[in-house]
């Protein structure tokens, strides 16, 4: 008869050979996203973004606060990443606080949390007749 030890240890080295679940493992793919620059605290806290918020979001980003992108169609927020450590993930983003913009770059997502290594970003601009494009209509 096994006894408690063996089966634990059994069930750990089973673990071991199988990995992590894919739920939690980091799945990196190149993506581009329409969405919003924000400050993903007063968002997740208040509510809040948008242009009226701007002075707020630069004062966060100023103290430390990393920039995040909220996804229109899906109300999704992707954290703002370095590509390496020590640089800096507002960089390519920072002037585009508050604006719609189309983000590409690689997303990472493990378990809930989603973010993206920006690669480029573009601004979205309204129509010439001062309507907002299909692609940033919120539904």
């Amino acid at each position: 008869m096994m006894g408690r030890s063996n089966r634990l240890w059994i069930a750990v080295v089973g673990m071991a050979l199988l990995g992590p679940s894919s739920a939690v493992m980091s799945q990196d793919t190149e993506q581009t996203i329409v969405g919003e620059i924000l400050d993903p605290a007063s968002y997740l806290k208040e509510g809040v973004y948008g242009a009226d918020h701007i002075d707020v979001t630069y004062e966060a980003v100023d103290g430390g606060q990393s920039l995040a992108l909220l996804e229109v169609s899906s109300g999704k927020i992707y954290i703002l990443l370095a590509d390496e450590p020590g640089e800096d993930p507002n960089e390519l983003v920072y002037d585009y606080v508050g604006q719609r913009v189309k983000v590409t770059g690689t997303v990472y997502q493990r378990g809930d949390l989603s973010g993206i290594v920006a690669a480029s970003i573009e601004p979205i601009v309204a129509e010439q007749d001062g309507d907002v494009p299909a692609e940033m209509q919120d539904d």
